[in-house]
C-alpha cells in the first residue's frame, strides 16, 4: 500500500469562516442572551461570510459526525474546533448548510441562537421534522434530505469492512435516500443523482464521497477494492454528461481537480476515468481532440475487456496518457495538427494497444527521426517515433537531433512546435543536470510561452530539483517573470506564496507597485523568510522590515535579519539588536550574531552594550573586573578589540583581558591585532 500524499488543504478563507462559525456557536451556548460578546461573535461570522460571498453566490457545506466537506475538501476529523461544529450539526440531524447572498446579521444571529442549543436536551433536533429550516438566505437541510451523511467515520457499512466499501455504501445510501441495509445497485445510484435538482449542498456531499473514494482506491487498503471499483465505474457510466460535469465543477479549483483526476486514474475503472477526464476538460475549458478521446476510449475498452498482457499494457498506457494530459492542460489546443493525424490513425487501429507499442522488428525511433530530417518529410510513422522518444524520456537526444537539423527544415520546425509543451518542460526539469542543456534550447524556442509552464512547475512541483531548475530559468526572464509572480500572489496557499517570493528574489525589476511588506506578517514563517529577504533590498522599507524581522517568533527570520544588520545596521533597530545580544532566552547562536552586529556598528549605544556584556563589576581595588568568559562574553570582548580598541569605556576591559591568565580571554583581546 502506498503512502498517502499530502492532503489538499482547505482554503484559508473557508477554514477561517468555519472556525469563526464554530466559535460563535460555542459562545451562544455559553453566554446568556443579550450578552455583548454574542453580538461581536455574530458580527465576526457575518464579516467572514460577506468576504466569501464577494465571488460566490452561496457557501454550502455537508456534515458528517466529525467532518465537514466544503468545495470538495473534507476537514480533518482530528481538528477539535471543526469536529465540534460537525458534531453539533450532526446531533441536530443537519446534513448540509447553505448560506447565500442576502443573508442579514439578524439571520445569522437567529441561526446561531437556535443551533447553539443541544439537540434533544433543549428541544427536538432541528432536522428531526425532515423539512429544511430557513432564516432568510440561510438554510439547513435535514439528514432526511437525500440522507446527506458522510461515512468517513465508519457509520455506513460494518466497522470491519475496508474503508472503500464503507465509503461506497455511504455514497449509495445518500444518493437514493435510504437507510436500508447494504447499498443500492449502481444504476439506481446514478439515476438518483441524475434526477436530483441542482442543489449545491447535495453536490458538496456527493463530491466529498468521490474525492475520498478516489484517494482511498489509489492509496488505501486493497481488500474489496475491485468490487468497489466495478460498482463505482457502473455508477459513473450511468451519469448524464451534464450531471458528471456539474459534479466535477464542484470538486474545487483546477489544481484540486487535477489531483482528483490523478487519484481517479489510478483507482477508478478505466472507462470511468475517460468519462471523468472528458467532464473535467469541459469544466476547465480545456480542448481534447476527438482523436485523442477515441484513443483513450479504445485503451479503456482493452483495459476493461481484454485479457493477458494486452489488458495490462492498455491499462498502464491509459493511466500514463491521462496523467500526461491533465498535467499539461495549459494551451487552448494541446494537440498539434500533425500529431492529430497520428492520433486518428492510432484510434482507428483495429489492433488497439498493439498499434501504440513498438514491435520487435520496428526501427529505432531515433533512426526514423534522422531519416525524416534528412529528407525533410514526415508521416504517421515519423510522428509516432517522435511521440515514443518523448514518452521514453529521450527528449535530450531528440532535441539534440533537431538542433543539428539543416537550416530551413520544415519537419524540424514542426517537431519543435510539437515539443513546445508543458509536458516537455516538466520532463526536462525533472531530468536534472542531464536535461539542463536541452531544456535551455527548448525554452529559447518557446520564448514567452515558456513563462507559464515554468511558473506552474515552480509553484506546484513537490520536487526540489524541479523547483530549483525552474527558478534559475525564471530569474533569467527578468521583468516578465517578476510581473507574473506578483500577479499570482493572491493565491492563499503558503507554499505558493513562498515560491512566488523566491521567484521575485531572482527576477528583476519588480513592478513599481509591488511591496513585500504585507508578507512580513504572514501566518507561515517560510513565507516571512522570503518576504524579509526581499524587503531588505528596498531602501525605503529596509529599516521597518528589519524591525519586524528581529522580533519575529521564527528564529530563522531573526537570523536572516541579523545577517542583514551585519552589513549595515540602521540606528533605529540597534535597540532590538542589543536586546537579542543580552536576552538569555535568545538562542546562543543568535546572541553571537547580534554581538557581531554591535561590534560592526559605529553607534555609541553599541559600545555601551558590548561593555555591559564583558563587565564583571569591580575588584576590591575598584578596578574593572571581567565577566565570566562565556561564548557571548568572549564575542563581545573580540568585538570591542576589533571595533572600539581606543574607546574610553572599552580600554579598561581590554587591558584587563590582556593581563588575564585565561588563553581564550587573551586571544579575544588580541583579535584586532590578528585581523590586521
Amino acid at each position: 500500500m502506498q503512502s498517502s500524499p499530502e492532503r489538499v488543504a482547505l482554503p484559508r478563507e473557508l477554514a477561517n469562516f468555519l472556525i469563526e462559525l464554530a466559535i460563535a456557536l460555542q459562545s451562544h451556548g455559553v453566554y446568556p442572551a443579550g450578552h455583548p460578546f454574542l453580538v461581536r461573535s455574530a458580527d465576526a461570522v457575518m464579516r467572514r461570510l460577506e468576504g466569501l460571498l464577494l465571488d460566490r453566490d452561496s457557501v454550502a457545506f455537508g456534515v458528517a459526525r466529525q467532518q465537514l466537506v466544503i468545495e470538495g475538501v473534507a476537514t480533518e476529523s482530528g481538528n477539535p474546533v471543526l469536529s465540534g461544529l460537525a458534531g453539533r450539526l450532526h446531533r441536530h440531524r443537519v446534513g448540509a448548510v447553505t448560506l447565500g447572498r442576502g443573508a442579514s446579521a439578524e439571520d445569522v444571529r437567529a441561526f446561531l441562537t437556535l443551533l447553539s442549543s443541544e439537540a434533544e436536551v433543549s428541544g427536538p433536533a432541528l432536522g428531526a421534522g425532515g423539512e429544511a429550516v430557513s432564516w432568510g438566505a440561510i438554510r439547513l437541510h435535514p439528514l432526511s434530505y437525500a440522507q446527506l451523511e458522510l461515512s468517513g467515520d465508519g457509520e455506513a457499512g460494518a466497522p470491519e469492512d475496508p474503508r472503500a466499501a464503507r465509503l461506497w455504501i455511504g455514497l449509495a445510501r445518500a444518493a437514493v435516500e435510504t437507510d436500508a441495509e447494504g447499498a443500492p445497485e449502481p444504476a439506481a445510484v446514478a439515476d438518483a443523482i441524475n434526477q436530483q435538482a441542482h442543489e449545491v449542498a447535495y453536490d458538496q456531499v456527493i463530491v466529498g464521497y468521490l474525492l475520498q473514494l478516489a484517494n482511498e482506491l489509489r492509496h488505501g487498503d486493497e481488500r474489496g477494492s475491485a468490487e468497489v471499483r466495478r460498482r463505482l465505474g457502473q455508477m459513473i457510466g450511468g451519469l448524464k454528461p451534464e450531471t458528471l460535469r456539474r459534479l466535477v465543477e464542484m470538486g474545487g479549483d483546477d489544481t484540486q481537480r487535477r489531483r482528483f483526476l490523478l487519484d481517479a486514474s489510478h483507482g477508478f475503472a478505466a472507462e470511468a476515468v475517460v468519462r471523468l477526464v472528458q467532464a473535467a476538460a469541459e469544466a476547465s475549458e480545456q480542448n481534447i481532440s476527438h482523436s485523442l478521446l477515441r484513443l483513450l476510449a479504445k485503451l479503456a475498452s482493452h483495459a476493461e475487456r481484454s485479457g493477458g498482457p494486452v489488458r495490462a499494457v492498455a491499462e498502464s498506457a491509459l493511466r500514463d496518457q491521462v496523467q500526461l494530459l491533465i498535467s499539461g492542460w495549459s494551451l487552448p489546443d494541446p494537440n498539434p495538427g500533425t500529431y492529430s493525424v497520428t492520433l486518428d490513425d492510432l484510434a482507428r487501429s483495429a489492433v488497439g494497444v498493439a498499434g501504440v507499442l513498438p514491435g520487435p522488428n520496428d526501427p529505432e525511433p531515433s533512426r526514423i527521426i534522422r531519416t525524416a530530417l534528412e529528407v525533410d518529410a514526415a508521416g504517421t510513422t515519423v510522428w509516432t517515433a517522435l511521440a515514443r522518444m518523448a514518452a521514453a524520456g529521450e527528449l535530450p537526444v531528440l532535441i539534440a537531433l533537431l538542433e543539428d537539423a539543416p537550416r530551413g527544415s520544415r519537419f524540424a520546425a514542426a517537431a519543435w512546435d510539437f515539443l513546445a509543451t508543458r509536458d516537455s518542460v516538466h520532463a526536462l526539469l525533472a531530468a536534472g543536470p542531464e536535461g539542463s542543456a536541452a531544456l535551455d534550447r527548448l525554452l529559447e524556442r518557446m520564448g514567452d510561452a515558456a513563462l507559464e509552464p515554468l511558473m506552474d512547475e515552480m509553484i506546484d512541483s513537490e520536487l526540489r530539483v524541479v523547483r530549483r531548475a525552474a527558478l534559475a530559468r525564471l530569474g533569467r526572464m527578468g521583468a516578465r517573470a517578476a510581473a507574473d509572480a506578483v500577479r499570482r500572489l493572491g493565491d492563499g496557499r503558503w507554499y505558493v506564496v513562498r515560491n512566488l517570493l523566491a521567484v521575485l528574489h531572482e527576477a528583476e525589476p519588480w513592478p513599481a507597485d509591488f511591496s513585500p511588506a504585507p508578507f512580513l506578517r504572514h501566518d507561515d514563517a517560510r513565507v516571512r523568510r522570503e518576504a524579509a529577504r526581499l524587503a531588505f533590498r528596498l531602501p525605503a522599507e529596509r529599516a521597518r522590515a528589519l524591525a519586524i524581522a528581529l522580533v519575529d517568533s521564527d528564529e530563522q527570520v531573526n537570523r536572516i535579519a541579523l545577517a542583514e544588520c551585519a552589513a549595515e545596521c540602521p540606528p533605529a533597530v540597534l535597540p532590538l539588536v542589543s536586546h537579542r545580544a543580552v536576552d538569555a532566552a535568545t538562542d546562543p547562536e543568535l546572541r553571537l550574531l547580534a554581538i557581531r552586529v554591535l561590534g560592526a556598528s559605529r553607534e555609541a549605544p553599541a559600545v555601551q552594550m558590548l561593555v555591559r556584556l564583558v563587565d564583571g563589576g569591580q575588584s576590591w581595588l575598584r578596578k574593572p573586573r571581567l565577566a565570566v568568559p562565556t561564548p557571548e562574553m568572549l564575542a563581545a570582548l573580540a568585538a570591542l578589540a576589533t571595533g572600539w580598541p581606543g574607546h574610553p569605556s572599552a580600554a579598561p576591559f581590554l587591558a584587563a583581558a590582556l593581563r588575564s591568565t585565561d588563553p581564550e580571554v587573551i586571544r579575544a583581546a588580541l583579535t584586532r591585532a590578528e585581523t590586521r
